[in-house]
């Protein structure tokens, strides 16, 4: 199971507590009772956005964190997602949303590897939802571990563009409730993993229905 850093490190610290705990269990029950993998990352994303609200709208955090839109330092990073999210951003892509699929295929080749994923070059590395202006473009349906990527400092401590070293004086601004919701459901998913590959199994998958089904359209016509 490949399971986001950050929120593995929060359960792992308070997963004994019951207040804590029982976030996680709520989660993986609550998505057993959903069917559609699109409104199960919602529900997901929507617990994450509850728990996220307080600590975000905080004065000071909103004075000194520089996570705003057009900042893009951490859409350079690998990201883990679900299997449900992967079919959301999927969904996407497959009504009409642009991307780089030649971007897509080169980070799909580091599989869920982070350190052959940071061979690639920087520009390689660019989170294939991420706009010319710096703004993503799947920002409502982005994943749990994106809604949760926040710091204080400047932006320049989260780039990444000369290595990962850079940015090892962050100073994360953590939600342990929303860390614990995540992990809730990356346990209740089927599969995880990075986010191009999960994204890009999806797409090639379904290309490929879609090509059969053209086909006996195709035969069946003769």
């Amino acid at each position: 199971m490949n399971l986001p850093a950050i929120a593995k490190q929060t359960y792992d610290q308070l997963k004994e507590q019951a207040s804590f705990s029982k976030i996680t269990d709520f989660v993986v029950h609550h998505l057993k009772k959903i069917a559609s993998p699109l409104e199960r990352a919602r529900f997901v994303h929507h617990v994450v956005d509850d728990y996220n609200r307080s600590v975000f709208s905080h004065p000071l955090v909103k004075q000194y964190s520089p996570c705003k839109a057009g900042c893009a330092g951490c859409c350079h990073t690998q990201v883990s997602i679900t299997e449900d999210e992967a079919h959301l951003l999927a969904s996407l892509v497959e009504n009409g949303l642009k991307i780089d699929h030649a971007r897509l295929q080169k980070q799909m080749k580091a599989g869920n590897d982070s350190a052959e994923f940071y061979k690639l070059s920087y520009a390689d590395r660019k989170c294939v939802f991420l706009g010319s202006d710096n703004l993503c473009q799947a920002y409502n349906d982005r994943p749990s571990v994106c809604r949760t990527n926040a710091v204080l400092g400047e932006a320049s401590q989260c780039s990444t563009e000369k290595g990962l070293n850079e940015n090892q004086q962050l100073r994360l601004i953590k939600t342990s409730e929303a860390d614990m919701a995540i992990m809730g459901s990356f346990m209740a998913s089927k599969s995880n993993g990075a986010l191009a590959l999960m994204l890009g199994k999806i797409l090639q998958s379904s290309s490929k229905n879609k090509a059969k089904k053209k086909s006996f359209s195709n035969n069946a016509e003769l």
